[in-house]
C-alpha cells in the first residue's frame, strides 16, 4: 500500500507557468508604451479662461460630424480620440486689439493708427483700442472662419474693424468735432453696433471701442485749437447770457410765488376770522337759547306748582310745609274771642289789670 501511494503521488506533478522570456517582456513594454501614448494624445485639458471644442471628424454613422454639432467643453480634462476627433481651443477672456503708431510702451501695436480726412480738408490720426471676446455659447460657430485665436485677430478684427472705424469717424465732418467727447463717443458706439452685426453670427462680440488720442498735423493743430477755443468761449458767453435770462425768469417766478403766497395767507386769515365770528355767534345764540329754555322750564314749573297748590290738597300741603318751618320753635296757645287774652296787646293788658 505504501508503495502504491508513493507511485500515485509521483504521478501527480504540479504544473507552474514559466515566466515570459525576453521576447515576452519586450512585447509587454511595447504594449504599455502604445497604451500610454494613446492616453497621452487622447486627453486634452481646457483651462478656466479657455473654451474647448471636440469636433467629430469620423462619426461612423453614430455621431454628427463637423464643428456645427460640437458643444463647448467645460474646464477640465477631456478625451479626444485620435483620427476620430479634432480638438480646438480659444481664449474666452477679454482681448485687446491696439491700433496705434506708438511703440516702446506697454501697448503692443496690432495695427497702425487710423488716418481720417475731415470734410474741411484736415487729416487726423486716431489712436484706438478695441475690446472683444469669444462668445462661449456660440464657440461652435468659430471654426467655420477662425481655427485659432490668431485667426480671430488677423482674419477677423484686423480685417474688418479698421474699415468700419474709418467710415464712422469720417462722419465727424469738421476737425473741431474731434474735440467734442459726446460726438466721439456717439461714433464709437455706432461703430461697435456695426461690428457686432458682422461678428455675432460668427461667435465673436466687440465690447467697446476706446478712442485714446487723436493728432492733427502740427501746422494745423494750433489753428484748430484757436478755433476750438473761440467756439468754446462763444458757447460760454452764450451760456452766461442764457443764465442771466434764466435768472430774471427765476426771480420773476419767485416774486409771483411770494405774491400768491401772501394773497393766500391773507385769504386764509380773513377766512379764519369769519369762521371765528360765526363760531362766536353760534356760541352766543346757543347760550341764549339755553337760558331761554331754562327760564321757560322754570316758569312752567312754577305754574304747575301754583296750579297744584290751588287744588284741594294744596292748603294741607302748604300747612305741612309751614309746620316744617316751625320745628324747634316754642308755641304759646292763647284763648281767642271776647274772653281771650293777647299778652302782646298792651292796652288790653292795662285794662285787664285796671291800671291807669
Amino acid at each position: 500500500m505504501a508503495e502504491e501511494e508513493k507511485t500515485a503521488s509521483a504521478g501527480k506533478e504540479i504544473k507552474v507557468s514559466k515566466p515570459p522570456g525576453c521576447l515576452g517582456w519586450f512585447f509587454l513594454l511595447v504594449l504599455a508604451l502604445v497604451v500610454g501614448a494613446v492616453l497621452y494624445f487622447s486627453l486634452r485639458f481646457v483651462g478656466p479662461k479657455q473654451v474647448g471644442l471636440r469636433v467629430v471628424k469620423e462619426g461612423l454613422g453614430l455621431w454628427t460630424e463637423g464643428p456645427a454639432a460640437a458643444k463647448p467643453l467645460p474646464p477640465g480634462w477631456h478625451a479626444i480620440l485620435p483620427w476620430f476627433h479634432e480638438f480646438l481651443e480659444y481664449d474666452k477672456s477679454i482681448q485687446k486689439f491696439e491700433m496705434t503708431d506708438q511703440t516702446g510702451g506697454i501697448r503692443v501695436p496690432d495695427h497702425g493708427a487710423i488716418e481720417i480726412r475731415t470734410s474741411d480738408g484736415y487729416r487726423v490720426k486716431v489712436d484706438i483700442t478695441i475690446l472683444y471676446h469669444v462668445l462661449e455659447g456660440k464657440a461652435n460657430l468659430l471654426p467655420a472662419n477662425y481655427r485659432t485665436d490668431r485667426d480671430i485677430r488677423d482674419k477677423g478684427i484686423n480685417a474688418i474693424c479698421p474699415g468700419i472705424l474709418q467710415n464712422k469717424l469720417s462722419e465727424l465732418r469738421k476737425a473741431e468735432d474731434f474735440y467734442s467727447s459726446d460726438l466721439r463717443v456717439k461714433k464709437a458706439e455706432e461703430a461697435v453696433a456695426e461690428m457686432n452685426k458682422f461678428f455675432a453670427p460668427l461667435g465673436l462680440q466687440v465690447l467697446d471701442v476706446l478712442i485714446r488720442d487723436f493728432q492733427f498735423p502740427e501746422q494745423y493743430e494750433e489753428a484748430i485749437l484757436r478755433k476750438v477755443l473761440a467756439d468754446q468761449l462763444q458757447q460760454v458767453q452764450e451760456a452766461l447770457a442764457r443764465a442771466v435770462g434764466q435768472e430774471a425768469v427765476w426771480k420773476r417766478i419767485i416774486a409771483e410765488g411770494d405774491r400768491d403766497a401772501e394773497a393766500e395767507r391773507a385769504r386764509g386769515t380773513a377766512e379764519t376770522r369769519r369762521l371765528d365770528a360765526e363760531a362766536d355767534k353760534m356760541r352766543v345764540e346757543r347760550a341764549a337759547e339755553g337760558d331761554r329754555r331754562i327760564l321757560e322750564a322754570q316758569a312752567e314749573g312754577r305754574g304747575q306748582i301754583t296750579s297744584a297748590l290751588a287744588g284741594r290738597g294744596g292748603k294741607a300741603y302748604v300747612g305741612l310745609e309751614y309746620a316744617k318751618t316751625l320745628e324747634g320753635v316754642e308755641l304759646i296757645v292763647l284763648p281767642t274771642g271776647e274772653g281771650g287774652v293777647n299778652p302782646l296787646d298792651v292796652e288790653q293788658m292795662l285794662k285787664l289789670f285796671d291800671t291807669k
